[in-house]
């Protein structure tokens, strides 16, 4: 699911520096010329569909945190899908913040020919398509697309631009993550930053590769020069469902933040002075709130309110700090429509008025950002109500307008900062509880006298489940509704056949989804010998609920070098009654099991009262990423159990 985010400026820039596969840079004159592209090709790099031959970059900053950052980089292509993946060249610039000129853009070919590109004939600038897509204008938002003519395998692209930045988002800070490792090799790539000798610089080279990068510094003149070298960088192979390449590759943090606590400082300085309510503002909680039993039902009232009733959308008009800054307040709730930070900003001034500790908070969506040094690359912005000891109780995003949830489960166990006068650190928003996500099942059955077994389903959805299948069927006509629910029973339990589906209204977001059938088991009694009968439930399932197979299917490989990120922490239940009052027998219940730890839970129990026997059967997933390290329990738990099918039950006469 997208993410709606309105922090343009910082997307641009990290984009800028992984755009097209080139790593950020800087550019210096190479005046030796390019011979080193000829230890380029399919000998040396066999695998490889394109190249990093050589990037250097430098970056003088000064105090005020403005800088001028120059980058020269040789992108040699190897093969048709190199070709392909490098063919266009994108730059992005925020013209509030800064400038970006492109000084030389070529193409060398495999003989050594040079060929200029044409600037005026191939690149175009256009507005960055991220904002309409995200129903917001901003005219300073910029994109310069180079397309390059004529590119073939051996060729390789080679340009130079100069980024000045004159105005820092953060006064006197200057602060990236650089990457030192991408899905294509690197062989060479130097990062030098220049400033203030009096400026401390924190930085730090994350998941580091031995042998692959080295770091020098000096001091000069009233000026520090640090210089970071990374040769020979093995290419990461992409596996599926890993987190950004941008989260495990190696990277260089650099910062003059002496903490998050300090961003934290400077994002409540620079909201608080927009959070001031106007009478109508006052008023109008009072109204919301005026049949509010409790806290919670106070609190539901003015969310769904700015949630449903300020449309997302914008104009980016701030003069001060734009892509971070809110407008007050009072001007989104009377325009009625505002983007992330303008919502956010007014949710938290209205929750005030109705006597909730509410904060805004930063968070970033898609990629964790590493606590060590404070990059603040953050791209949302939303709520959080703080319990009476200061400690988050509630993480609201009111730009999900149509959930009825207060956070939306892909913005879990994201990185978040809470804007705080005396500062706070970088957290995480907390994991769904998994039994908020729950897809329980109810079935009533018994087994008839010619072995048959005869009953009634009831599926009940909760939280993520609930949207899942909400969402889809809301895109069904009735007939693919009807196909899609006996689906679900049928392709968990083989041989089923089933009739009389009904379901709720999809749209009816007031109570959780839920569907029902009749069903019938043909010969779920099987005979060992005279004596001795196998029972085979209903709930012998492989999986039971609507998120069990889409997320761990995702666990398809044996061994992993990087995270699995699942996504989505759920339950599922299944409570089977079966009547056995026309087979009068001797029961031998399998013996109950269970485990569980941080990762996964799960139980099987059985039980008889009277001619009633009650199976329960439960499943848990609850972490949404998992190391490399503990990826084996998931597989080992998809092998051993199958998703932990039941026993069957042994009746004797």
């Amino acid at each position: 699911m997208a993410v709606r985010c309105v922090f343009p400026y910082i997307f641009s820039i990290f984009m800028s520096l992984m755009s097209s596969c080139l790593l950020p840079g800087t550019a210096l004159g190479i005046s030796e010329g390019a011979a080193f592209l000829k230890q380029i090709n399919r000998h040396t790099y066999p695998d490889a569909h394109e190249v990093l031959a050589r990037e250097i970059e430098t970056l003088r900053f000064n105090q005020d945190g403005t800088y001028t950052d120059e980058d020269e980089v040789f992108i040699t292509i190897l093969d048709e899908q190199g070709r392909r993946a490098e063919k266009v060249q994108s730059f992005y610039i925020n013209n509030h913040y800064g400038t970006l000129k492109i000084l030389t853009f070529e193409v060398i070919k495999a003989d050594g020919r040079r060929l200029s590109v044409d600037l005026k004939r191939y690149s175009s600038t256009a507005a960055a398509s991220m904002n309409s897509r995200m129903n917001i204008y901003d005219p300073d938002q910029r994109v310069i697309k180079v397309f390059v003519p004529d590119l073939e395998a051996g060729d390789s692209i080679h340009y130079k631009i100069r980024r000045r930045q004159f105005k820092a988002v953060i006064p006197g800070a200057v602060y990236a993550i650089l990457m030192g490792q991408y899905v294509f090799p690197v062989r060479n790539y130097t990062f030098r930053l220049i400033g203030p000798s009096d400026k401390k610089i924190y930085h730090l080279v994350k998941d580091p590769v031995a042998g692959a990068w080295s770091f020098s510094s000096k001091k000069f003149a009233g000026r520090q020069s640090l210089e970071w070298r990374f040769s020979n960088v093995i290419r990461i192979v992409p596996e599926p469902s890993m987190p950004p390449v941008s989260q495990v590759s190696m990277r260089l943090l650099f910062s003059t933040l002496p903490s998050w606590k300090a961003v934290s400082r400077w994002y409540f300085e620079l909201v608080e002075p927009r959070l001031k309510p106007s009478a109508d503002m006052i008023e109008k909680v009072k109204e919301l709130t005026s049949h509010s039993r409790n806290r919670f039902e106070k609190l539901s009232a003015i969310f769904y309110f700015v949630a449903q009733k300020i449309r997302y959308m914008g104009i980016t008009e701030e003069s001060n700090r734009p892509g971070f800054e809110p407008h007050d307040v009072t001007l989104t709730f009377n325009r009625r429509y505002g983007v992330c930070r303008d919502k956010a900003a007014l949710l938290v001034s209205m929750l005030r008025i109705a006597g909730f500790n509410a904060v805004p908070v930063l968070v970033s969506v898609g990629r964790k950002l590493d606590r060590e040094i404070p990059v603040p690359y953050f791209n949302h912005a939303i709520a959080a109500v703080l319990d009476d000891s200061g400690r988050p109780e509630f993480f609201l995003d009111p730009t999900s307008e149509t959930s009825k949830q207060f956070l939306p489960d892909y913005e879990r166990d994201c990185s978040c900062l809470i804007a705080d006068k005396k500062g706070a650190d970088l957290c995480l928003t907390p994991a769904q509880v998994p039994e908020r996500n729950l897809t329980d099942i109810h079935v009533t059955d018994s087994i008839e006298r010619d072995g048959d077994l005869r009953g009634k389903i009831r599926v009940v959805f909760h939280g993520f489940a609930d949207t899942a299948i909400r969402s889809y069927l809301m895109m069904c006509s009735e007939d693919e509704r009807l196909r899609s629910l006996k689906r679900f029973i049928t392709g968990r339990r083989p041989g089923i056949e089933i009739d009389n589906v009904d379901w709720s209204d999809p749209g009816d977001r007031s109570i959780p989804f839920s569907f029902g059938c009749n069903f019938v088991i043909k010969q779920a009694l099987r005979h060992i010998n005279q004596e001795g009968i196998l029972f085979f439930p209903f709930s012998n399932l492989e999986a039971i609920g609507i998120l069990d197979k889409w997320v761990l299917g995702k666990a398809d490989m044996t061994n992993r070098h990087y995270p699995i990120r699942l996504g989505y922490t759920f339950a599922s239940r299944i409570t089977e009654t079966v009547d056995l009052d026309t087979l009068p027998a001797h029961i031998i219940l399998p013996s109950p099991y269970s485990f569980s730890d941080d990762i996964i839970g799960y139980t099987t129990t059985f039980s008889i009262d009277g001619t009633r026997l009650t199976i329960k059967k439960t499943f848990s997933l609850r972490k949404m990423e998992v190391t490399p390290e503990r990826y084996r329990e998931i597989t080992m738990f998809q092998y051993n159990s199958k998703y932990f099918p039941v026993l069957p039950v042994v009746m004797k006469r």
